[in-house]
């Protein structure tokens, strides 16, 4: 296994942002590519991460750079990480505590440890590969032309999070998910604090 190969955007060592892990020092995996930017363009939604670029890389490779911090969770992220990601690749990282950040358009693989689902595609599609999958997180970003979601999958929190144009972040868009959340109060305000307080 240590010969298998990630295409890799970026490894980098930080805070989580946002959601219920928010301040946790975590190993952030940025894998290449994404099988749900279509979707995102179709809809209008511009991505906010570059995904495209990177290198390939093997598992023993990215082992050698998780190695140097002092840190035992990773969050896998992209683009879109199941395009690449299986249980066998997670295994081989024996001793991390695996977050998925995901998008929903595929069913992850066992070994994941966290499970954040933030949907770019139809809900009947994330229905169709969550719902016998513990999702702990559901995370949706709102504008200002949105309203509270209503997902067809269960998760044990729920979150909405302002969308940010680039780094910044408009008070008329917070105050409407602030709005969203005390009219509904199953859901919870996420904001992007790496954006706010400029984390790297």
């Amino acid at each position: 296994m240590e010969n298998v190969k990630l295409r890799i955007t970026e490894i980098s060592y930080s805070l989580q942002g946002e959601g219920a892990r928010s301040g946790n020092p975590s190993i952030f995996i940025r894998l290449s590519g994404c099988s749900a930017k279509y979707a995102c363009l179709a809809s209008g939604v511009m991505c906010d991460t570059e995904f495209e670029s990177g290198k390939e890389m093997t598992l023993a490779e990215i082992l050698t750079e998780l190695q140097k911090y002092p840190c035992g969770a990773i969050i896998w992220t992209g683009g879109e990480p199941l395009d690449q990601l299986t249980s066998d690749i997670l295994s081989f990282f024996t001793g991390y505590f695996h977050c998925l950040e995901t998008s929903g358009l595929k069913r992850p693989c066992e070994g994941f440890d966290y499970i954040c689902v933030s949907p770019k595609v139809a809900e009947h599609v994330i229905k169709k590969n969550f719902l016998d999958i513990k999702i702990d997180e559901l995370r949706y970003v709102r504008d200002l032309t949105q309203s509270v979601p209503e997902p067809l999958v269960e998760a044990t929190r729920y979150y909405l999070s302002p969308h940010a144009s680039g780094q910044t972040l408009e008070r008329e868009v917070v105050d409407h998910v602030i709005s969203l959340c005390k009219e509904n109060p199953k859901w919870s305000l996420s904001i992007q604090l790496h954006k706010l307080l400029f984390i790297r």
